[in-house]
């Protein structure tokens, strides 16, 4: 089946887009024929640059003077009566899905966001995905195109770089039209270099028993000492207490470091999902019953603040000793 591609060079991850989506179309696409890409940008955009990370032969560049999706849409629209194909595929950011079902749906075809496989068979797709926060994975057959998908940022190793410029096939410049003024420009903040829950070799689990915004600061500063991040069960993160992307859980990261604490954690099912992978768990909790200490590898009965203080006392002193013998 023909297949295009739709990339966003308004967001920060475009080289991370064309790095997915080659992985994708080489691991994990069987009868998919891809060869141009619809890459939207802004008048500033080095031209080079966006055709150097284009995992395809050609390219179509839409310069866009706003960057909003109803703008995008409607340029997809366009261009799909000129390069009509039977599969669209988005990268698996927020505007790559939401493009992904609202394109489908304006075009009577079919959509499914964050993909982990596509297959063509005959006149109808069969794409997997996974479900129930990533414990198990689903097989659909999609019968009606064009099958407008956004793929799965984890479902393949990214490659390590594009081998080749992409051709440049014809510029455009979208339109915007004046009914789309309900819609809103988008802009990216750089963020702060936070290390990635998923990956990190350390993490401190703050729940309910932190019983403020002061105690998980608190945890916050124990954390940065020790050398750690911090994650939070799912009260902690509905209370506003800290950002939803510390989340741990079913509904937040699934993690797998070499040590996780978890301090004031009760070990609700939900969380203990998201930390049971770790290699080695310490849960902190003056309630003896607490669920967490049936399912860590040591269990301490007492107050978090108590232990974490002591821990972190141990840890400066053992590092300033170990400094000392280095010099």
């Amino acid at each position: 089946m023909k297949a295009v591609l739709v990339m966003n060079a308004c967001t920060d991850d475009y080289r991370e887009q064309g790095r997915l989506l080659a992985a994708f179309l080489a691991q994990r696409a069987k009868g998919i024929d891809a060869a141009v890409a619809v890459v939207f940008h802004t008048e500033d955009a080095n031209r080079a640059e966006l055709l150097s990370a284009v995992p395809v032969y050609g390219a179509i560049l839409v310069c866009l003077a706003n960057a909003r999706t109803e703008t995008m849409l409607n340029q997809l629209a366009v261009l799909r009566a000129s390069e009509a194909a039977d599969v669209y595929l988005f990268t698996g950011n927020c505007f790559g899905s939401e493009l992904a079902i609202r394109m489908g749906q304006r075009c009577g075809g079919t959509s499914m966001a964050a993909v982990d496989s596509v297959e063509c068979a005959r006149e109808r797709i069969i794409v997997t995905k996974a479900v129930y926060s990533g414990h198990m994975e689903a097989e659909f057959a999609l019968k009606r195109a064009p099958f407008c998908l956004s793929v799965s940022r984890s479902c393949a190793e990214p490659v390590t770089e594009i081998e080749k410029s992409a051709v440049l096939l014809k510029e455009l410049t979208a339109v915007e039209r004046s009914e789309n003024d309900f819609s809103e420009d988008f802009t990216f903040a750089p963020e702060d270099q936070e290390q990635n829950l998923e990956n990190a070799p350390f993490i401190l689990a703050a729940g309910r028993g932190a019983k403020s915004q002061e105690g998980i600061e608190y945890m916050a500063e124990a954390a940065e000492k020790l050398g750690a991040e911090l994650g939070v069960s799912r009260p902690v993160a509905m209370s506003a207490w800290t950002a939803m992307n510390r989340l741990i859980g079913v509904s937040g990261a699934m993690i797998k470091p070499e040590i996780c604490i978890a301090a004031g954690v009760s070990g609700a099912p939900a969380f203990y999902a998201g930390i049971e992978k770790s290699k080695f768990i310490i849960s902190i909790n003056s309630d003896p019953r607490a669920p967490i200490h049936r399912k860590a590898d040591v269990a301490v009965v007492d107050d978090w603040h108590i232990i974490l203080r002591h821990i972190c006392s141990e840890f400066l002193k053992d590092s300033k000793n170990t400094t000392e013998d280095n010099t």
